[in-house]
């Protein structure tokens, strides 16, 4: 049932208020997720990608943060219309998130198997020791060692990459349909991020879970995801299928992204392009083109409107947002 749509974001729109002035975080979002696909979303630090995924499981906080427009269809039922109650039964049980900082998403003075065994009796109503049985078994399916014994210690007694562990065994302790991975392998050593990566492969493949993987790194993009959505200043600007976006990207910026990857076969005196210049103020962003300073390509128009998003001539899931590829009579 891979074609199944299971979560549909609509023109979302998130800001933070600010002594400042308003921080845009993220500016008419849309984006579909079918049962089984990895979804990658891609960009530099600060594009809207974390606020994104924490408006789709109505997590900003308010009143500093708001989520002012849009739809998150999950199933067809709109998530950011419902009651707090009612949404708190779909998060962490059908949707669930592994944040990207498991020093401090975990309670340090709460033992992990408790931590774990929560979820499991608020969604399941399991009795203590069935859901400690249960707690067990999810860090054996983890690869924690001695998890009979490891189930009452407490996060500091783990290393970086175990508490990663524990976060996705919170995270799958209610068997959720979508899973939501925050910068999963942050800060950890090259062989736990790919026992990491496996392990969320594999609960696509075996169980159908949904993934939306966050990230800035291109190449766990490329090793996992069926698909990619390109953010920058809080907008998407590119999606594609995985194999299409690296062979062929066509946002300059995805391109700027592109380049910037050490590669093998390039000559090793060869410096690294670099994208110049620095991301926008999401306080005062620029008219046009909020990539415009920073692009080689730019044009009159660039300056002046927004590039609205659109499909490629020919394609169904290719979809680009740059006055590059709009028609010239369409300029306005």
């Amino acid at each position: 049932m891979k074609d199944e749509l299971i979560l549909r974001v609509q023109g979302l729109l998130t800001e933070f208020y600010t002594e400042r002035g308003t921080v845009k975080a993220v500016h008419d979002v849309s984006f579909d997720l079918h049962r089984g696909e990895r979804l990658g979303i891609v960009g530099e630090s600060g594009s809207g990608k974390s606020v994104t995924n924490l408006s789709v499981l109505k997590l900003i906080q308010y009143p500093t943060g708001r989520i002012k427009a849009g739809k998150v269809l999950f199933k067809g039922e709109d998530l950011l219309g419902q009651s707090e109650e009612s949404v708190r039964k779909v998060r962490g049980k059908h949707i669930s998130m592994i944040f990207q900082d498991p020093l401090t998403s975990l309670n340090p003075v709460i033992k992990v198997g408790k931590q774990i065994t929560e979820a499991l009796r608020l969604h399941h109503k399991m009795g203590k020791k069935e859901a400690q049985a249960k707690a067990i078994e999810l860090l054996k399916l983890i690869g924690i060692p001695d998890a009979e014994n490891r189930v009452e210690d407490y996060p500091h007694q783990f290393s970086g990459g175990m508490r990663q562990r524990v976060m996705i065994a919170i995270a799958l302790s209610s068997d959720p349909e979508i899973l939501i991975a925050d910068e999963p392998t942050t800060a950890l050593d090259v062989t736990i991020q790919a026992q990491i990566l496996e392990l969320i492969n594999s609960l696509s493949d075996d169980k159908g879970v949904a993934t939306i993987m966050i990230t800035h790194d291109l190449g766990v993009v490329a090793g996992m995801c069926d698909s990619v959505c390109v953010m920058y200043a809080g907008r998407i600007v590119e999606r594609a299928p995985i194999d299409d976006l690296f062979y062929d990207p066509k946002h300059p910026y995805t391109e700027g992204l592109l380049n910037s990857i050490p590669r093998v076969d390039r000559d090793q005196n060869q410096r690294l392009h670099s994208i110049s210049g620095a991301p926008p103020n999401l306080i005062n962003l620029p008219p046009g083109c909020s990539f415009m300073p920073r692009c080689g390509y730019a044009m009159d128009i660039c300056g002046k409107k927004t590039p609205p998003e659109i499909f490629l001539e020919g394609e169904t899931k290719r979809t680009v947002s740059c006055w590059l590829h709009v028609k010239e009579d369409k300029h306005g």
